[in-house]
């Protein structure tokens, strides 16, 4: 694998992930959600380049349900932003209308590459592609993580319940786009291997500053919602579950 990988960039193993890094690149991107994945990714990024301008990518999703989703993404990306004052910080927002998100329409639209897809990966994949080629983006990270191998924990999002056993098919994690690379490092780990690092890296204020849960709440929306407040979690999403499991992966 890192032999493969080093043929495309640079390599540095961390905790047995293959992050790309060339000291060389002036301009990177990175989507940012709000959650630990995408948080730790551009945390580990970050602390492994110098100097560099870090367009920083957030999907503004389910805006009138969940509105507090932006108010924690613009925290992540403050947070960074005074952690790392040698970098350059950009940051892009994209609105997705909740009339296009897969769980309103599905798989429906198909994409110019044939592929049936929901209209959020469309928006999302098209509005990084955007931002590369305006910006001179060398590469693009996204946090993506695996399913955990637990049957208890329900309601896995599909697209993350591929076998990843086999870990020599770099284009996983790293493929060629166009003149950017796109990058995947965190697709052969699940969330307990995210949790330890922030708790190794003595980073838990990040993690405790992120947000999983996709539930929403009564009484509670973009009318109501006053940035900062309290929000609670559903414990019942999958991805409540699944932050849970690796929490306790970690004895947090």
């Amino acid at each position: 694998m890192k032999e493969e990988l080093e043929k495309l960039c640079n390599v540095v193993e961390f905790d047995g992930v293959y992050l790309p890094i060339n000291p060389s690149w002036k301009n990177i991107a990175i989507s940012l959600s709000g959650g630990a994945d995408s948080a730790l990714l551009a945390y580990l990024i970050c602390s492994n380049l110098k100097n560099v301008n870090v367009h920083v990518i957030s999907n503004i999703r389910m805006w009138r349900s969940r509105p507090w989703q932006r108010t924690i993404s613009v925290e992540i990306f403050n947070w960074l932003k005074n952690r790392f004052p040698e970098h350059n910080f950009y940051r892009h927002e994209n609105l997705i209308s909740p009339e296009l998100e897969h769980g309103s329409i599905g798989t429906t639209i198909k994409d110019r590459f044939g592929n049936m897809k929901s209209g959020d990966q469309i928006m999302s994949r098209s509005f990084a592609e955007y931002i590369g080629h305006y910006n001179n983006i060398e590469i693009w990270f996204a946090g993506i993580t695996r399913n955990p191998k637990l049957d208890s924990i329900t309601m896995r999002p599909t697209d993350r319940n591929v076998d990843y056993s086999d870990k020599t098919d770099i284009s996983l994690m790293l493929l060629k786009f166009g003149s950017a690379l796109v990058s995947h490092p965190f697709v052969f780990v699940s969330k307990d291997w995210v949790v330890k690092q922030y708790k190794d890296l003595n980073i838990l204020d990040l993690f405790n500053a992120t947000r999983s849960c996709e539930g929403e709440f009564e009484g509670l929306d973009y009318l109501t919602y006053t940035p900062g407040q309290y929000v609670p979690v559903c414990k019942k999403c999958f991805w409540c579950q699944e932050r849970t499991w690796a929490k306790q992966e970690n004895g947090l």
